[in-house]
């Protein structure tokens, strides 16, 4: 998986572990998206990437491609 190799728990100061983030959908990944204004701008997508403390259980979310929404 690409993203960030290293998240710290903010409360444990803890490694977190790289999880799966399962979407309703079987077979398709959860993604963030945001519609630029005008109906013909298109949308722009990110994976979602997601990080569990396997301590206190704090998850973190991080977009994979956070650029899309500059």
């Amino acid at each position: 998986k690409g993203g960030i190799n290293f998240m710290e728990c903010l409360k444990c100061k803890i490694e977190m572990k790289m999880v799966d983030f399962k979407a309703v959908v079987v077979g398709v990944k959860p993604y963030i998206s945001a519609r630029k204004k005008g109906i013909f701008k298109g949308e722009k997508i990110s994976d979602v990437l997601c990080y569990v403390c396997a301590t206190c259980g704090h998850i973190e979310f991080l977009a994979e491609n956070p650029g899309e929404f500059k």
